[in-house]
């Protein structure tokens, strides 16, 4: 069974699609910092410093690249080595996709 991809590639896939869908997005974050100005919160839990112009939207960027950067700090600590998850095997276990390793033998 062979997997060929798709000749027209779909709406999302398209450069100018996403071109649009990125303006789309930055129209619609301009639009929720201004509307700011008509909206103020009833139960602030940061006290004076929520009620300045746009403070939701910096806090979440700013959370948002702490995260990035711890997350890029973590990285040498968790990571590990490449065939982690899918050592070779040491002809213990033939695999049997691969025709090199099945002897004539080893058939029990």
């Amino acid at each position: 069974m062979s997997h060929n991809p798709p000749s027209d590639p779909s709406w999302f896939e398209r450069p100018q699609n996403i071109q649009r869908m990125i303006i789309g997005l930055v129209v619609v974050c301009v639009l929720l910092v201004f509307a700011n100005l008509f909206y103020e919160n009833p139960h602030p839990h940061f006290g004076k410093v929520e009620t300045f112009f746009g403070f939701q939207a910096w806090f979440g960027f700013i959370a948002f690249v702490a995260v990035v950067f711890l997350g890029t700090l973590l990285r040498p600590l968790i990571k590990k080595p490449e065939g982690y998850y899918d050592p070779e095997p040491e002809n213990e276990f033939p695999r049997l996709d691969r025709p090199e390793d099945n002897h004539p033998g080893d058939e029990a």
